[in-house]
């Protein structure tokens, strides 16, 4: 017979979970890889930390938190590795968009599977309950539709983004000659 286990005191599953988000409190807005992640909770790169991750983003959703899904670096330095970030509640950036889109994306994806199976279902004269199944191929067009229409609005959204990066850009090197310019024209009349 095993002992019994305290309900009040958590899992080594749970403890993992914790650990992953203090940890990722304390890294808000970085770029963090599995391995990062690793070296700060001290679990290893391995199937425990790749099970409690994905927990600790479900835990921090119900906690109103962010945990984005791991895509590659923008950082020049980390190419091609692939990185999450933490982000506490009101607190995302313009970069979270990517992030939302790719759920977008995915869902939509989903969606159509779900589409399919059920369309199909509903058209089978074997099914137990072909009314509900086209009830819900109806759903899935539904959702399929308002989803895309957001991702359409998060693609211009980016564009928006895009052209006011490069605009403050552009601003910034102007700024530069024209500071330029004025220690040159302060040094020649000195």
């Amino acid at each position: 017979m095993s002992p019994r286990r305290d309900s009040d005191t958590p899992t080594s599953a749970e403890r993992d979970v914790i650990d992953v988000l203090m940890w990722l409190a304390h890294n808000t807005g970085r770029e963090l890889s599995y391995a990062d992640i690793a070296r700060g909770t001290s679990i290893c790169d391995g199937s425990r930390l790749r099970r409690a991750v994905p927990r600790a983003r479900a835990a921090a959703h119900e906690l109103g938190h962010r945990l984005e899904q791991f895509l590659p670096s923008r950082d020049p330095l980390r190419r091609g590795e692939r990185v999450t970030r933490f982000h506490r509640a009101g607190q995302g950036d313009e970069f979270g968009v990517r992030d939302a889109l790719l759920a977008c994306r995915k869902a939509v994806a989903y969606m159509g599977d779900m589409h399919r199976a059920c369309t199909f279902e509903a058209n089978n004269p074997n099914s137990i309950e072909p009314e509900a199944f086209g009830q819900m191929a109806e759903a899935a067009e539904g959702c399929m539709k308002t989803v895309s229409g957001v991702e359409g609005l998060g693609s211009k959204v980016l564009h928006a983004q895009d052209t006011m990066r490069r605009q403050a850009q552009r601003i910034a090197d102007l700024e530069a000659q024209i500071a330029e310019l004025t220690a040159q024209q302060s040094a020649a009349s000195a």
